[in-house]
């Protein structure tokens, strides 16, 4: 068993950045620089695979995840990674026990917040895109970029939300690219569209408009990396109203143009 410490990937890291106890790499993984041998990491670790995919095998069961998936392992948690691809592109946060007692945050906090954040891809290839081009003030924006993603307000659980706000959300994430009114959700949901108005924002922390455009960007996070569609065409697939207003909007909430994205 292989015990990897603070900031130690079985692929080889190409950017490393160690900030208020946490490391942030940028890791390549290839048939020259792979270990697909059982391992853990002494402390948690979020792991971004925006680039060629990973076969994943942890508790005995193989399975695969296709490009754009996000995974979170507890410290200590056994798992190992080959490499379908020649080669594979992942963007790693890990986390340490100081990080988690100064934010007064727990690895389970920690997991429900990357996992119910419709902005996490976005948020981590911020992250990544600062890591490129550090300063002084560069610095403390990843430790804002990392406070957004990891302690992202708790989600109430099914059972104790009003029936249209667990409606609604599945609403959105299923049809997600299409350009659904405030009355027409309204009637879909099954709400009075002043209520939704007024109690968006308590349920989703941002407004309706801004979570439709993180929904969009994060399908088109994948669809940059991993298909042969043209910037144009991913722009109208995500609902955008042209290729102009996809650009704005992915480098505002990326921090990278389309284009750079789809080479790095």
């Amino acid at each position: 068993m292989i015990v990897l410490n603070k900031g130690e990937y079985t692929g080889e890291v190409i950017h490393r950045l160690h900030i208020d106890g946490s490391t942030i790499t940028n890791t390549h993984y290839s048939t020259r620089k792979n270990n697909p041998e059982w391992h853990y990491h002494e402390n948690l670790h979020i792991c971004f695979v925006f680039e060629g995919g990973k076969a994943e095998t942890k508790h005995q069961t193989t399975y695969s995840k296709k490009e754009g998936s996000i995974f979170f392992y507890h410290a200590e948690e056994r798992h190992r990674w080959i490499s379908p691809a020649p080669i594979s592109k992942s963007a790693n946060i890990e986390i340490d026990r100081s990080f988690l007692s100064k934010y007064d945050l727990t690895e389970q906090d920690i997991k429900e917040a990357v996992e119910t954040n419709v902005n996490a891809k976005a948020l981590i290839l911020k992250m990544q895109k600062e890591l490129l081009y550090l300063d002084q003030n560069k610095y403390m924006h990843l430790q804002i970029l990392l406070l957004e993603l990891v302690s992202n307000q708790k989600q109430n659980t099914n059972k104790s939300l009003p029936r249209w706000v667990v409606l609604l959300k599945q609403l959105l994430h299923d049809q997600w690219n299409e350009a659904l009114s405030l009355q027409e959700i309204a009637v879909l949901v099954g709400a009075h569209p002043v209520t939704i108005s007024k109690n968006f924002r308590k349920y989703f922390q941002c407004t309706l408009g801004t979570y439709q455009r993180r929904l969009k960007i994060e399908k088109s996070i994948d669809l940059i990396k991993n298909s042969k569609l043209s910037l144009s065409e991913i722009a109208f697939y995500c609902g955008f109203t042209d290729q102009s207003h996809f650009i704005r909007n992915f480098k505002q909430l990326t921090g990278f143009l389309p284009r750079d994205y789809r080479k790095f």
